[in-house]
């Protein structure tokens, strides 16, 4: 009597952590649900930069902002240092997630020189190589 007591307690265990499982995928717990938005909506609102000669190093200050209407769930930001005539002197990645419209973001990166530059260039891309 006692095995028959036990199995109909596994039963209802069981179908209890089944209700609560379908629950729970149906309300996008742990998803991210919705709509997102793409890197189009990424833009630069401010850079600053200062390089470490003795260091071979330059270190960057940049803020982001998201200038659409959607969230974007991840973007990698490229810092791209070029010399005068547009040659890279160095490159690092960086990346933001979860930036809500409106929101900005400060990024902190630290670039390997390899040799003189000049300028700094930010790019957006998709992390997962679409678009």
């Amino acid at each position: 009597m006692p095995a028959a007591h036990d199995t109909r307690g596994q039963v209802l265990v069981a179908g209890v952590l089944v209700a609560l499982s379908v629950v729970a995928a149906g309300c996008g717990c742990g998803k991210r649900g919705g709509e997102s938005g793409g890197i189009g909506q990424l833009r630069q609102t401010r850079l600053r930069f200062a390089a470490d000669e003795r260091k071979a190093t330059c270190y960057i200050v940049a803020e982001v902002e998201n200038v659409g209407k959607l969230p974007v769930r991840k973007a990698r930001v490229t810092a791209t240092l070029t010399s005068r005539g547009g040659r890279s002197r160095g490159l690092n990645h960086a990346f933001v997630r979860d930036i809500g419209p409106g929101e900005k973001r400060t990024l902190y990166m630290t670039v390997t020189t390899h040799g003189a530059f000049h300028n700094v260039r930010l790019t957006f891309h998709d992390p997962e190589g679409r678009g």
